[in-house]
């Protein structure tokens, strides 16, 4: 198997059911998020296009954090529960964003809102907990119980 088809969403051994869902379901919020920014973008009264650009960042990590621990032999549950948390700033920063898009009344808003503050603080959350994952991870491959491709 190429490491392409190992990094695509169904193909990751060892996934469960739920995470498998969860991967699904937020691969199907960025490519959401993604195609109504284009569109509000080309139809839409302004250019919010950096507002979702986070939402789609945030969505893109939420894509790979379920079971990303599950390869990590004697995996615990922080490490779970740092996926749920990366998947829950998701969450909060595309309602944060979809929230800020609804309140400014399709004028332009002040570039530090409320809802902009929410998304990117979210953001950065995720991607701290993403990166106690991707060190994690890192640590378990360089002792060497788990493939280098997985």
């Amino acid at each position: 198997m190429s490491t392409i088809e190992q990094s695509l969403i169904g193909n990751a051994a060892g996934l469960s059911r739920v995470d498998k869902v969860l991967r699904y379901f937020f691969f199907a919020l960025l490519i959401g998020t993604a195609v109504y920014s284009i569109g509000g973008t080309f139809f839409g009264r302004d250019n919010r296009l950096s507002d979702y650009g986070v939402a789609c960042a945030a969505a893109l990590l939420a894509v790979s954090a379920p079971g990303y621990s599950r390869q990590i032999p004697g995996a615990r549950r922080a490490l779970r529960a740092c996926e749920w948390a990366v998947m829950g700033c998701s969450l909060v920063c595309t309602a944060a964003v979809i929230v800020g898009d609804i309140t400014d009344r399709g004028i332009d808003p002040e570039p530090y809102n409320m809802p902009w503050n929410v998304a990117v603080g979210a953001m950065f959350v995720a991607l701290c907990f993403f990166v106690v994952l991707f060190i994690a991870k890192d640590r378990a491959r360089r002792r060497g119980p788990i493939h280098p491709a997985g």
